[in-house]
């Protein structure tokens, strides 16, 4: 590796690749400089060099003895570095090793305390390869589901970011979107600030998303959302409860979980209520079809017909 011969080095990380996919010889590796060396190697001229050596990274990352060395040795930063590369390849390698770091606790607070967040979001707008977009977004839901994340988003700009996004043409996008954004307001800030931030209009056109993912990830935010008084006023003055009504009959067994959900904290405004009343019969059905089998979604629709038929 230490060669001025490209060719040469090129061929060395081809191996390098091909034997890191035996865990013995990646284990053997981790104990050796081969890591240090393929870290030295970002920083090439050579684009091939440089693609061989993140992509090893990746396979570095997926155990945990990996995981430690790149969090321990601080070279996770190296490898935010190459978020900047021009080489999309080499992008995506990064966002990759990030995610697999990114499956365990420790690696996720590690991740949020080398300041990786910040550009995250940044990259949000900067980033114009929609398959990269899609890397970042999935690192960003990983992070937003544990602890520390969501209290670093909040008050930035990722907000407006995500929702702008929740209009894309590409369907994951759409649905990353609005995934981070029910992972955002799961705390009660962050539901203030994504209420504030305007989310609910856009996550609402999405009832009628032509994708199911989309449409199941758009309730889940809205679940979230709706839980504050002036999540469930948004979403009745938009006129969209049809919509909702109408997904009760969703092919998603999630979907139709989140919407009896949405239904029972929708249903504790009183104008939402009486228009709930028109799908009573519907909930009913549900109770009774979904108790063997989706005995969660038959529970929640229960719910919904009692605080639609409560009675002060």
């Amino acid at each position: 590796m230490a060669s001025n011969d490209n060719v040469l080095r090129t061929k060395i990380l081809r191996e390098i690749n091909e034997q890191f996919h035996q865990g013995d010889k990646l284990n053997a590796a981790l104990d050796s400089e081969c890591l240090y060396e393929l870290v030295r190697c970002f920083d090439e001229e050579d684009k091939v060099i440089r693609e061989l050596a993140s992509r090893a990274i990746i396979k570095v990352a997926t155990t945990e003895k990996g995981r430690m060395i790149l969090i321990e040795e601080e070279i996770i930063p190296k490898v935010r570095d190459l978020f900047n590369d021009e080489v999309v390849q080499i992008r995506a390698n990064a966002y990759k090793t990030l995610i697999n770091v990114a499956e365990f606790t420790f690696g996720i607070d590690s991740i949020i305390n080398f300041n990786i967040v910040p550009v995250l979001i940044d990259k949000l707008v900067q980033e114009e390869n929609q398959t990269i977009l899609i890397l970042i977004l999935e690192l960003l839901k990983i992070l937003n589901e544990g602890e520390l994340a969501p209290m670093v988003i909040q008050g930035s700009d990722a907000l407006s970011r995500l929702n702008k996004h929740l209009k894309s043409t590409d369907f994951q996008i759409r649905e990353l979107a609005a995934l981070n954004l029910g992972s955002i307001s799961y705390n009660s800030i962050g539901k203030e600030q994504t209420i504030d931030a305007g989310s609910i209009p856009p996550l609402c056109q999405m009832l009628t998303d032509k994708i199911s993912q989309v449409r199941t990830a758009a309730t889940r935010a809205l679940v979230s959302l709706s839980q504050y008084k002036e999540g469930k006023v948004q979403i009745y003055d938009l006129d969209k409860l049809n919509e909702i009504i109408a997904l009760l009959k969703d092919s998603s067994e999630q979907t139709r979980l989140n919407i009896v959900q949405l239904i029972c904290n929708l249903g504790e405004y009183p104008p939402a209520k009486d228009k709930f009343k028109e799908c009573l019969k519907t909930l009913d059905n549900l109770v009774k079809d979904e108790k063997e089998h989706h005995p969660l979604v038959s529970r929640f629709a229960q719910q919904a017909i009692d605080i639609i038929d409560w009675k002060p």
